[in-house]
């Protein structure tokens, strides 16, 4: 268990404590603070900041080389904040604006980590079964079975066949379905329709009572195929209303 100590100052209350770096303690002191992240008082952190190392000095506590890093570039960006605008020095110097880049980042960083935490927490304890494998016993056959018994089968079930009697038979004709139709076909139905005018009502084209539905069901995907290569414009102003169909107009590219 870590030691906490509590130092009453003027300005604020400090509770001295181990934090994983200086970047943890700025993230500390503007939480205390209630300030925006995007708008940190950097007067008021860095003489907080300063006061908190004093402190840790003062108790022995150990204070390590990136804290004091960390304290002299706080110094910096605020004497720059008070002295008038200066040339650029050719050294690399952390900035006011990257400070608060990695101050957001890190913050970031801390918020996804207790997160992750807290749900190692709750369910880090849990142990999860893998499916078993469960293996069915093998089917064992009571006769045995050998390839010259599959041509006698076959021929007594062709024997059978035979003998049956389909009162159906002369009937077949009229039941099987001879027309085909292709979408590619219909298709060139509603070019030629168009060629003779250049709109037409679909529904009216192509009804139930002039039509099956597999006729229909063809023509309509047809027309769907026209509407999405852009050779016709279709309209509908309300559902399950007349479908008009426009031969669509080539666009003339020679005008100036």
């Amino acid at each position: 268990m870590q030691n906490v100590l509590t130092l009453e100052t003027k300005s604020l209350q400090i509770k001295i404590e181990n934090f994983e770096g200086p970047l943890d303690l700025l993230c500390h002191l503007i939480d205390k603070n209630q300030m925006d992240i995007y708008d940190i008082n950097l007067n008021e952190i860095t003489d907080q900041y300063i006061e908190y190392i004093k402190h840790m000095e003062k108790h022995k506590l150990g204070v390590s080389s990136e804290f004091l890093v960390m304290a002299s570039a706080l110094l910096l960006i605020k004497s720059k904040g008070l002295l008038p605008n200066t040339e650029a020095s050719d050294e690399e110097e952390l900035t006011e604006e990257e400070l608060i880049r990695r101050i957001v980042e890190y913050k970031k960083y801390k918020e996804i980590t207790s997160k992750l935490r807290e749900l190692y927490n709750n369910a880090g304890d849990r142990i999860f079964k893998f499916a078993e494998k469960i293996e069915l016993p093998k089917q064992v056959l009571d006769k045995t079975y050998e390839m010259s018994m599959l041509d006698e089968v076959y021929k007594d079930l062709m024997e059978r066949f035979s003998v049956r009697n389909n009162v159906n038979a002369e009937n077949i004709e009229k039941i099987a379905i001879k027309d085909t139709y292709t979408v590619g076909s219909k298709v060139k139905e509603i070019f030629r329709e168009l060629l003779k005018r250049p709109k037409f009502v679909f529904n009216k084209m192509y009804t139930i009572s002039r039509c099956n539905k597999m006729e229909v069901v063809t023509a309509f995907t047809g027309l769907l195929e026209m509407s999405r290569r852009n050779k016709v414009i279709t309209e509908q102003s309300e559902i399950f209303g007349d479908i008009t169909v426009e031969r669509k107009k080539k666009v003339n590219t020679n005008k100036v």
